[in-house]
């Protein structure tokens, strides 16, 4: 049966599932999809900081093309709670994007000065890091729509979830390259 017929409900549905409870469940993923906005938000900013710092011009343009991407990522994870009827994040998440942001940026600076790089291939690596982040959360956001049968949050999810892997990929290959060109030469990129 298509779901069609009478007394067949179309589309999806939960059994013995009390209104209070598809309300908590939602307000759940909701605070869940704050945190999406918070990685976002961190990794664009970071972006916006590494772009400017990159001298090799193929390396920028990458990075330029994926900082348009994550400004429309960042829009999508606005999207998210509202796709479950709720209101997007507040500041207090933005800030906390800004926080993490710095904290990682510690720990890449540290991390890169033990092991002998000099130059900025470490924005790169703070980049990846970040990403992966943000990726995270956005394949949980695609699995909390598959979990509550609401494929618009899924399909949102997912959307941004694949093209965020494939910046990873690229981050994750120019990071490599970069630096071992920072590690042997001394040279910024």
């Amino acid at each position: 049966m298509d779901g069609t017929a009478p007394g067949h409900p179309q589309g999806p549905y939960v059994l013995n599932l009390a209104p209070e409870s598809w309300e908590e469940h939602l307000d759940r993923a909701s605070t869940w999809l704050a945190n999406v906005v918070t990685t976002q938000v961190a990794f664009r900013q970071a972006l916006e900081i590494a772009v400017p710092k990159i001298e090799e011009p193929n390396i920028r343009q990458f990075l330029s093309e994926m900082l348009d991407r994550a400004r429309q990522h960042e829009e999508v994870a606005h999207e998210l709670p509202r796709a479950l009827g709720r209101e997007a994040a507040d500041g207090a998440r933005s800030l906390a994007g800004v926080v993490m942001d710095v904290a990682r940026k510690a720990l890449d600076t540290v991390e890169g000065l033990a092991g002998g790089a000099r130059g900025n291939w470490k924005d790169l690596h703070h980049l990846l890091l970040l990403n992966l982040d943000a990726m995270g959360a956005f394949a949980i956001a695609e699995q909390l729509g598959l979990a509550l049968a609401h494929p618009g949050l899924r399909d949102l999810a997912w959307g941004v979830q694949a093209e965020k892997s494939t910046d990873q990929l690229i981050l994750q290959e120019l990071m490599l390259e970069m630096a071992a060109v920072s590690i042997l030469y001394g040279e910024r990129v």
